[in-house]
């Protein structure tokens, strides 16, 4: 049986030396650089320490931040309740608690969990948000982002990314901007530049949307 740390960072800049400070104290330390808005299950350690608990060897599960755990709230749920039904005691180093301490379910766990959870997934889009602000509020500035001019990706391409597929597949229906950036788990300003798009090249009329491409 298995005591894990399991480890995430994003940037080729960071690194998980901080996360490896007591690496003696586990029997495997899966560590991986992977973009925070991947999958859990999805991503390859990530995968490799589900599939462990899902065959009873993980008895212990340490992570420094309950943000490693998931790409969103629902994610990172998720993956405590397959921890929970496997028996797996999870360790939030950041938060000093844990799911089973002393052999007994933690009844303020999953509550402290779940907020968490849904405040950080809530603070990310906030950032999104204000981040495309900024932008809009450059561009009417005259700066410019992106691609080199001559360079930008055709129209009808960017739409045919799955992130945009998405985001026009709940655009068909009778749904405002923000749940469908909820439904794509995207931000209000990218739902808008789809539809925007769509809208131009005819591709969306009222309620309906019609896949040309």
């Amino acid at each position: 049986m298995l005591k894990v740390k399991y480890i995430r960072w994003s940037t080729i800049n960071q690194t998980g030396s901080r996360q490896l400070l007591d690496a003696g104290k586990y029997d495997l330390v899966l560590q991986e650089q992977v973009s925070g808005t991947v999958l859990f299950a999805n991503r390859q350690k990530g995968g490799e320490l589900l599939n462990l608990i899902a065959k009873g060897k993980v008895t212990e599960l340490y992570v420094e931040e309950l943000s490693r755990l998931g790409r969103n709230a629902k994610d990172t749920l998720n993956t405590l309740e397959v921890c929970a039904e496997h028996g797996v005691n999870v360790h939030i180093q950041n938060m000093s608690i844990s799911s089973i301490p002393n052999g007994k379910p933690n009844p303020v766990f999953k509550l402290i969990t779940h907020m968490i959870a849904v405040i950080s997934e809530q603070e990310a889009e906030n950032i999104r948000e204000r981040t495309e602000m900024g932008k809009l509020a450059a561009r009417s500035r005259g700066q410019v982002f992106g691609r080199k001019v001559g360079t930008n990706e055709r129209k009808i391409d960017f739409l045919k990314k799955d992130k945009s597929k998405a985001i026009l597949k709940h655009l068909g229906g009778n749904q405002s901007i923000r749940n469908v950036a909820k439904l794509a788990e995207t931000s209000p300003a990218t739902v808008q530049k789809v539809k925007k798009i769509a809208e131009e090249l005819k591709l969306l009329s009222g309620n309906s949307f019609t896949n040309s491409f």
